[in-house]
């Protein structure tokens, strides 16, 4: 069942918004994967292309830094922790990240800080050491399922959000 995007796309915000942790997977050059759970920011870019962006503060030196600028591509989930079968609702994305710096960086500080006060309200100082090696990252997603177990057992819907950057089981395109 296919809802019409601009339902699904409010949906899915609403789902980002009431979370605040995403574990992203990564893969290093041998194809071995890895996962890490790291706080996120969305923005829902203006300018009419619809384009959706998570933001994330981490170290490049982390394992998931090194394996990021080696290999970009990226996949993730969100859900709550701890729930009940039947009330699972998450997501599932695919894309592309990006260490930032510049423009884009001080623009995903200001919308992390919009959502985290605690790291908007922190003075240098107190942002010495781990915090202050931190730089910030971009997921691109390029594929979302939203999945909802409250409208029935594996209910899902996707948004194709890059034509030919994702595909479905059995190598389908998805949309």
């Amino acid at each position: 069942m296919t809802a019409a995007p601009d339902g699904l796309r409010v949906r899915i915000a609403a789902l980002l918004d009431a979370h605040t942790t995403l574990t992203l997977a990564t893969a290093d050059a041998s194809g071995a994967p890895a996962a890490a759970a790291v706080f996120y920011a969305r923005d829902q870019r203006a300018g009419g292309d619809g384009a959706l962006c998570l933001y994330f503060l981490s170290e490049p030196d982390t394992r998931h830094g090194r394996r990021l600028l080696a290999n970009p591509a990226v996949a993730a989930t969100i859900q709550a922790d701890g729930q009940d079968w039947r009330r699972i609702r998450g997501l599932q994305l695919e894309g592309r990240a990006a260490m930032l710096d510049g423009a884009e960086a001080l623009l995903a500080a200001a919308i992390y800080g919009r959502r985290f006060a605690f790291i908007a309200a922190r003075g240098a100082a107190e942002l010495a050491g781990p915090l202050a090696r931190a730089r910030f990252w971009r997921i691109q997603p390029a594929w979302i399922r939203l999945i909802d177990n409250t409208v029935r057992f594996g209910h899902h819907e996707e948004l194709l959000l890059m034509p030919g950057a994702a595909r479905g089981e059995g190598g389908q395109d998805v949309a």
